[in-house]
């Protein structure tokens, strides 16, 4: 899609200097469902903070249903755990990894978030 924005863009007379920066990788886990969004939202806070305190990591903050996490350890790692409401209104928790590092930082980052979601 960004290709085809930029294909368009160039074919129409425009330039542009600045590209987008590619992620590295992705990791997407699905956490499970949660009985309400604030429990989902709860039990994300906590595990954001447990990992940050155990491994080293930047920030949080949060919205109305993600909870995110940046720059954690190894890797610089930004994460994001959704808890949006679906149909029948169940929350079905997601976990979203992002980073330009390795994809053995990023698994073993996901590894350890979803082992202390188990855990709590």
């Amino acid at each position: 899609m960004i290709r085809a924005a930029g294909l368009a863009l160039a074919l129409g007379g425009l330039t542009f200097g600045a590209t987008p920066v590619l992620a590295e990788g992705w990791s997407i886990t699905k956490l499970g469902t949660m009985p309400s969004e604030q429990l989902c939202m709860d039990k994300a806070r906590l595990v954001i903070n447990r990992y940050i305190f155990a491994n080293g990591g930047g920030s949080t903050g949060e919205d109305t249903w993600s909870l995110y996490g940046y720059d954690l350890e190894p890797g610089a790692q930004d994460v994001v755990v959704m808890c949006p409401i679906g149909g029948g209104g169940s929350v079905n928790a997601m976990m979203v990894i992002q980073s330009e590092s390795s994809g053995d930082d990023r698994s073993w980052a996901a590894q350890e978030l979803v082992a202390i979601w188990n855990n709590n």
